[in-house]
């Protein structure tokens, strides 16, 4: 065995690894920002194997001490349901930070998120044409990005197009809370029998009019409306996840009738408009 793995490596073709190098180079010099972000990361998995990688591994998303808590930035009308609320950087990549950190990856691996949604678009190019109605381009030009610095505007994530593509590439139930809008994004594709405790919901909201936080809901929280698109464009499988959650979505619509006769008919006493003692 010692003679023949000598003969075999005599003139060190067998170890030399510059063709593999230079390719990886290459490979290196063609990818965008985010791509070479990935890439480098695997390749410091595989020199420094002691060491952890430029994004910790998944882990749950501890609400103590773990991030930032955000003050006096919680979504109007929604406090009784709200647990926690924590800060992302406001660089305009906070929602793909808050969806990083609720997803258990740490918000530094923002990037990787954009990556993964732009991979799933590409995938499946005929439905989320449709689902766009022919703005895919549009739609994938907001994950690109020339730095991993600040963004512009048109490179925030944008609702409600990102959530369907949010919920359908990590198989998650996505709820968003803002000022203006609240929707509920199910993945469009996929079934569910029942709720049951390993069904992952991750919840953000929109504050200030220009920054996206992640939030910790109460158990049980009442889901807004369905994202129009996903009524349209889910699969016929898909529609497992809504008949699950009929209760969460009704208690919503309960919610905002009860929200709207009040204001109608303003009561002469103050009156929690969340409470759910009365009829």
């Amino acid at each position: 065995m010692e003679c023949e793995l000598t003969q075999d490596t005599e003139d060190g073709s067998e170890l030399d690894m510059s063709t593999e190098m230079n390719a990886l180079w290459k490979r290196f010099r063609s990818l965008d920002v985010i791509g070479k972000r990935v890439l480098k990361s695997k390749v410091r998995e595989l020199a420094f194997p002691s060491t952890s990688s430029i994004c910790p591994p998944p882990e749950k998303v501890k609400t103590k001490g773990r991030v930032k808590k955000s003050k006096g930035m919680k979504p109007d009308g929604y406090d009784p349901y709200i647990d926690d609320i924590f800060d992302v950087a406001a660089d305009g990549n906070c929602g793909f930070r808050a969806i990083a950190l609720l997803l258990g990856f740490g918000e530094e691996c923002w990037s990787l998120v954009r990556k993964r949604l732009d991979q799933e678009i590409v995938s499946h190019v005929t439905p989320y044409d449709r689902l766009f109605t022919g703005r895919i381009k549009e739609v994938r030009d907001l994950l690109m990005i020339s730095g991993l610095g600040v963004q512009l505007m048109d490179k925030w994530l944008s609702i409600p197009d990102m959530g369907y593509v949010i919920a359908t590439t990590y198989n998650i139930i996505l709820v968003t809370f803002g000022l203006t809008f609240s929707m509920t994004f199910f993945p469009m594709k996929g079934f569910t029998f029942r709720i049951t405790k390993n069904d992952r919901i991750c919840c953000i909201g929109f504050v200030n009019g220009n920054h996206w936080v992640p939030l910790k809901m109460k158990d049980g929280f009442p889901m807004p409306d369905i994202a129009p698109g996903w009524k349209q464009y889910r699969t016929n499988e898909a529609t497992s996840w809504a008949i699950a959650y009929t209760g969460r979505l009704q208690h919503w619509g309960y919610l905002l009738g009860r929200l709207s006769r009040i204001t109608q008919n303003p009561p002469t006493e103050l009156v929690d408009v969340m409470s759910l003692d009365e009829p």
